[in-house]
């Protein structure tokens, strides 16, 4: 026996930062949403992250997961499908949505907020970090001998947090280094050595150590930026010859690629995309 088709207006995929602030300002808008998120909580990236975000406004110092909690209590979370993926969608008087659990939806609008991933080509192990956490990072024990890959923002923050860890670090980067000035221009204070142009290296865990070209490290961390969620190639239907989405279909956040990202960036995108969705909508 089929299941009734709930009608709204926007299915939003994606419960992280993007996704919680569309569904809210959609709320303040009077219209009606739902949220579909893979994981069994809502949060994506943040909800884990005891890292201070930076310049958020009148929120000096707030960690991700602390400014998370506060969004989720924002939004009415009987309205999110956790642990459930959108696995159809066909076109009819909008998009009919096919979930994991056998619910239906018929929705006027899509929005996908299905984030991004850390991208590495070495596989994450003990020894071999990839991406950002602490909970990882704080594993690294003090004096230890580390080597950082990475270029960008990320690689050379963690790199200067292990300098003052008293750990003895090398800083790979596949070209130059790209990161902001407020990290670059602490490197000439540190002992921290750096070496760019090396796009090819070999990285693995042996035992305890790792070798990174042969060289032996006690950790290695990889930051090499993300990759945003691929999941549009799961519904070719909703992407046109040209490389365009099909009308009614939006992206916000790191779906977008865009080059400077932020979680103000995103929550930005988030608001400008309801207000066209509401003018949209009628």
């Amino acid at each position: 026996m089929s299941q009734e088709i709930q009608e709204i207006d926007v299915l939003i995929v994606g419960g992280g930062v993007g996704g919680i602030t569309l569904a809210q300002w959609l709320t303040g808008l009077g219209r009606s949403w739902r949220i579909v998120e893979q994981e069994s909580e809502l949060g994506g990236a943040l909800k884990h992250s005891e890292y201070p975000l930076k310049w958020i406004p009148a929120l000096p110092r707030i960690t991700g997961a602390q400014y998370l909690a506060q969004m989720k209590a924002a939004i009415d979370q009987q309205y999110c499908y956790l642990a459930q993926q959108v696995q159809s969608i066909t076109l009819a008087d909008g998009f009919d949505c096919g979930l994991s659990s056998g619910q239906q939806i018929r929705a006027k609008k899509l929005v996908f907020a299905c984030g991004a991933s850390p991208y590495s080509p070495f596989k994450a192990a003990e020894r071999i970090i990839v991406g950002p956490g602490l909970a990882r990072f704080n594993a690294i024990e003090p004096a230890s001998c580390v080597a950082v890959l990475g270029g960008g923002d990320n690689a050379l923050e963690h790199a200067l947090f292990l300098h003052q860890r008293n750990c003895r670090v090398d800083l790979y980067a596949r070209n130059q280094l790209r990161a902001s000035s407020a990290f670059l221009q602490q490197l000439p204070a540190t002992s921290i050595q750096v070496f760019t142009q090396s796009p090819q290296i070999e990285l693995l865990q042996q035992g305890e150590k790792v070798l990174l070209n042969q060289q032996q490290y006690d950790y290695a961390c990889v930051y090499y930026g993300y990759a945003p969620s691929n999941i549009l190639t799961n519904f070719p239907l909703l992407s046109l010859p040209d490389s365009g989405l099909r009308e009614g279909v939006h992206l916000i956040g790191d779906m977008t690629n865009a080059p400077f990202p932020s979680v103000l960036l995103t929550q930005g995108q988030a608001a400008h995309l309801a207000k066209q969705l509401d003018f949209e909508l009628g």
